[in-house]
């Protein structure tokens, strides 16, 4: 059976990039031998940009000229090698990007933006994009969330579990935390390990992003987090007040096991060369990120460490945490990465019977509670606890995320502003409403899709041009 493509772009104010895209598609379609019609639906400049309505209004002329599979396919992006036959089945195309100097993307599991190819029967029975994210972001997010809802076929990525079963303090994310004595110091090597479960990010309106701080020495802030982007963060802070972030993207609501080590020594052991200090991240045992530095800010004059939440007395950006945790041990050594899979991989064991023992300098098992007294059961540095409750978790098992399918392709990227998060701080604040709407509806599992889509999308078309491809102009 013969296929008809669709090839679908979304276009506002780039008319030198668009020159350059048609130029370069129509000739590699055509090399390919791809039965297809180009679409270009341009917005005019009354509204803020609105890619997924975009799309939409491509897809109903792509239906029109009897197209039964469509491409969504952003401007920017030129392809290298890419794949663009029918498929019966949604797949994402991009899996390599060639990008120009001093642009970086990160391309990860969920990313289903960019270059995405859908069979016209399956895109209607999702009701296409939602029409309801103005500005840069998210549209396909919750793309990828109507077709879970809509029990569309999508690939899957083990997620590895490392909770045990086991007694947590149970954190509600509005005012409890705990507070232990902070015993590290910046002139030695130290390590933190901390066994924590999440279910949801707490999301703040008025503020850039939403960090729920697993732990925290307050101040500038050296804290493990997880935020709105799903990314896992441990920031620290330098002696001239410049930090630095280690993260691992993606990580789904769950349970895990995290090491932060700090090696201070700065010298080779046999050869006395110097040899900077280093800070690295674990996650599960696995090393997701290192950083060096020359010296840390001073953390000891916080008298407090503290689980849950940023810093309780701030009255802004308190950062509280939503979820659990089980266990917070603090070590005089940087642990090496055996020691680090050891700890991460304890299901059933105290943290006494591993070979690490030599270096706990406080230890908080969840279970040992008294009224409001955590006990340390190294040191005896009682933490206090507001709020918390103790809570009986199950051992967890591996999760698999839903990701959608992908074909191996490379992709050009053609240089261009930034339109969503950079450098801490949206573009435009419309993107973090788009993310704020996204957060509600992944939480609820319900994207609205019978009621947005497809079939709420008006629109007027202005002009239509074709130059050998088709080209709307459109009034949202």
């Amino acid at each position: 059976m013969s296929h008809k493509l669709g090839l679908i772009v979304p276009y506002r104010d780039r008319p030198e990039q668009l020159k350059t895209f048609t130029e370069h598609i129509k000739i590699y379609l055509a090399e390919k031998g791809i039965d297809n019609e180009i679409i270009i639906v341009e917005q005019t400049a009354k509204n803020d940009f609105n890619r997924g309505k975009l799309l939409n209004i491509g897809f109903l002329k792509a239906e029109e000229l009897g197209c039964d599979y469509v491409v969504f396919h952003d401007v920017d992006m030129l392809p290298v090698d890419a794949d663009y036959s029918y498929s019966d089945k949604p797949v994402h195309l991009i899996t390599d990007l060639d990008l120009p100097e001093g642009v970086s993307r990160t391309l990860f599991d969920e990313y289903f933006g960019g270059v995405t190819l859908f069979p016209s029967y399956l895109f209607k029975q999702i009701n296409g994009y939602s029409n309801k994210y103005f500005g840069w972001g998210f549209e396909d997010d919750d793309l990828l969330l109507r077709c879970l809802e809509n029990h569309i076929s999508l690939d899957g990525k083990e997620v590895i579990q490392k909770g045990r079963e086991c007694t947590a303090l149970d954190f509600n994310g509005k005012d409890s935390f705990v507070a232990i004595p902070n015993k590290l110091s910046i002139l030695r090597n130290f390590s933190i390990f901390v066994s924590f479960g999440y279910d949801e990010v707490m999301s703040t309106k008025e503020v850039v992003t939403d960090e729920n701080s697993i732990f925290s020495i307050p101040g500038y802030d050296t804290t493990l987090t997880v935020n709105s982007f799903f990314d896992l963060t441990f920031q620290f802070w330098k002696f001239d007040l410049s930090s630095i972030s280690l993260h691992t993207k993606g990580l789904q609501a769950g349970r895990y096991n995290a090491v932060i080590t700090v090696d201070n020594k700065g010298a080779n052991k046999n050869t006395r060369e110097y040899v900077p200090p280093v800070v690295k991240l674990y996650i599960n045992g696995k090393k997701v990120g290192e950083n060096t530095f020359d010296k840390l800010l001073n953390l000891q004059k916080q008298p407090y460490i503290y689980l849950g939440v940023g810093d309780p007395n701030r009255e802004k950006k308190q950062n509280w945490f939503k979820g659990n945790i089980d266990t917070f041990a603090t070590y005089t050594e940087a642990l090496s990465e055996d020691d680090c899979i050891q700890i991460s991989s304890n299901l059933s064991n105290s943290l006494f019977k591993f070979k690490s023992n030599e270096y706990l300098s406080t230890y908080y098992d969840m279970k040992f509670v008294d009224g409001n007294s955590l006990i340390d059961v190294k040191s005896g540095n009682t933490g206090r606890i507001f709020n918390c409750k103790q809570k009986f978790v199950q051992q967890t098992t591996n999760i698999t995320k839903p990701i959608p399918h992908r074909k191996e392709g490379k992709f050009k990227i053609l240089p261009h502003k930034e339109h969503g998060y950079k450098d801490g701080y949206w573009v435009s604040w419309t993107s973090r409403k788009n993310q704020l709407r996204y957060l509600d509806r992944y939480y609820n599992l319900k994207s609205e899709y019978q009621s947005d889509g497809l079939t709420s999308c008006r629109f007027v078309e202005q002009e239509y041009i074709d130059r050998g491809y088709h080209h709307l102009i459109v009034r949202l």
